[in-house]
């Protein structure tokens, strides 16, 4: 019964997490960039006493948490509002879509997102940083929502299983892991490929921001 639940909201929930995490944090990106840019408080924080590689990690850890809130939030929101309709409605359906949901399993969800974050943090604050205005920067941030969904929906298309190969793939291998984590059959092993290579390709893009960050141009 759990794995039956955990296919059919498998594909949904990946789909509502990966990018509203990118969204949550998009907006703060944005403004502590360009935004400090075009107010010119950017300059006045570059001459204080501080490392620039420290402004960076404020700036992106800022940008993190606000990601990963928003999709907290959000979550939260969906399952209190379904309980609150099964208890008003007693609908069995939701009942039994609620009961699939653990709280392991939900740290596990959350624990996958936290290297997610941490890219989408890092890939956002160097084009906020490049941009020259709050403007140019929503223009170059349109592009990148897109090419978020693009693994994401492939993740969700049929045949599409977790693999030694699929575990390597950035974005998908997370949409892949949280709909196997729900079903109940993941492969811990599998998990612990998927974190490690997640949490790399968030430290290359980490190291790739606070070089942007420290060019004077």
């Amino acid at each position: 019964e759990k794995e039956n639940w955990g296919e059919k909201l498998g594909g949904f929930i990946p789909y509502l997490l990966i990018p509203l995490c990118l969204t949550g944090a998009m907006y703060p990106a944005i403004d502590i960039g360009a935004g400090e840019k075009e107010r010119g408080t950017l300059e006045t924080l570059l001459l204080t006493p501080v490392s620039r590689f420290n402004i960076v990690m404020g700036k992106f850890l800022t940008i993190t948490v606000s990601g990963i809130l928003t999709a907290l939030i959000t979550v939260g929101s969906l399952l209190l509002w379904s309980k609150v309709v099964s208890a008003i409605t007693g609908a069995e359906v939701i009942k039994e879509a609620l009961a699939t949901f653990t709280l392991a399993d939900m740290s596990l969800i959350l624990l996958l997102l936290l290297p997610l974050a941490f890219i989408f943090a890092a890939v956002l604050l160097a084009i906020s940083i490049y941009a020259r205005s709050f403007k140019e920067a929503q223009n170059y941030m349109g592009p990148i929502s897109m090419m978020i969904f693009v693994p994401v929906m492939m993740a969700m298309l049929p045949g599409i299983e977790l693999n030694w190969k699929w575990a390597s793939v950035p974005i998908a291998n997370v949409a892949l892991a949280i709909k196997e984590i729900l079903k109940g059959t993941i492969d811990y092993a599998m998990l612990a490929v998927i974190f490690g290579s997640s949490v790399v390709f968030a430290l290359i893009a980490m190291a790739a921001c606070v070089y942007w960050f420290n060019q004077e141009k």
